[in-house]
């Protein structure tokens, strides 16, 4: 991967017995997803969170939100596209669309800080960080 090119990262999964409810997909599954999805672009960057933990910034979740424009049922293959963008001086945003076919199905974002681990105050966000996201 060329690091000076942003970075979006797609995966496809079936969805599960253990991740729908009665009717449709339980809405914690897109939680997960987002965090299995930011964890993967991480490592794909080169920023595994076992590196990012011992070298690096953390990077708490400020704010959260998901919306579902279509309904997701069992064994339907989802494909999930993560991406981060949003830089801020301090924040920046991971994205992450649902997908049946070319279909959007849902699409959530979370609001990270780069903090100091150690006193947890605010620090800008890291360059290769900024290197790798997508411009807004």
């Amino acid at each position: 991967m060329d690091p000076a090119r942003p970075h979006i990262r797609r995966e496809t999964r079936r969805i599960v017995m253990a991740e729908v409810d009665v009717s449709q997909i339980h809405f914690t599954a897109m939680y997960r997803w987002m965090d299995r999805g930011l964890s993967e672009w991480l490592a794909d960057v080169g920023w595994p969170f076992t590196r990012l933990l011992s070298e690096g910034v953390g990077i708490p979740i400020v704010d959260s939100r998901c919306r579902f424009d279509r309904r997701i049922l069992l064994d339907d293959m989802i494909t999930i596209e993560t991406s981060v963008g949003g830089i801020g001086t301090t924040s920046f945003r991971s994205r992450h669309r649902f997908l049946r076919g070319d279909g959007l199905c849902a699409e959530g974002e979370l609001v990270h800080v780069c903090i100091d681990r150690g006193d947890r105050s605010p620090v800008p966000v890291p360059e290769w960080l900024r290197a790798v996201a997508t411009p807004d």
